[in-house]
């Protein structure tokens, strides 16, 4: 029984580090003639590296665009003048359907996006705002990469240890019952 718990307990950490192909939804937008959709990971976004995915459809309902050209302009409330602007391409996407870039958040804080997207001579715009948070130890994926296999291991002799002292304790029960 405690091991449908244990089970129970362990899908449900995983389940909540699972995200979908590109990560957490930012927004989805109308822009011009297309509607898009923008994912992020890691999720909290820290200052650190990040993922930022866009699926662009059409906005009458026809599919997928994959020839677009997408551009964000990343905008620290902060600081106006210090923007960041990336291309997007299907080579860093993680799915055939987005497009991405890869990058390093430099500051945190609240951040402006705006994502333009040309194809052919159409060419739609939107916006959106997101929270950067400081990176720390408790939000770096890294970390808890890295401490993964030594927790994993002290788990494991724990077990270990528990499981000789209840055969000792019922060990010597069944001695006390028989003398």
């Amino acid at each position: 029984m405690t091991r449908r718990y244990l089970l129970l307990a362990l899908l449900l950490v995983l389940t909540g580090r699972a995200f979908a192909d590109g990560g957490r939804l930012q927004f989805r937008q109308p822009a011009g003639p297309f509607i898009v959709t923008l994912f992020t990971t890691p999720d909290p976004l820290t200052a650190s590296r990040a993922d930022f995915s866009v699926a662009i459809e059409r906005g009458d309902a026809s599919g997928l665009v994959q020839s677009a050209h997408v551009t964000f302009i990343l905008t620290p409330q902060n600081d106006p003048q210090h923007r960041l602007v990336l291309h997007a391409s299907h080579g860093q996407a993680t799915s055939r359907f987005l497009q991405a870039a890869n990058f390093k958040l430099p500051s945190a804080g609240h951040w402006r996006i705006d994502v333009i997207v040309r194809d052919g001579n159409q060419v739609g715009r939107c916006s959106g705002q997101f929270l950067v948070r400081k990176q720390d130890l408790a939000t770096d994926e890294r970390a808890w990469q890295i401490a993964f296999v030594p927790i994993m291991v002290l788990l494991f002799f724990l077990h270990q240890w528990r499981k000789r002292v209840v055969a000792r304790r019922r060990a010597a029960h069944l001695a006390a019952q028989t003398t």
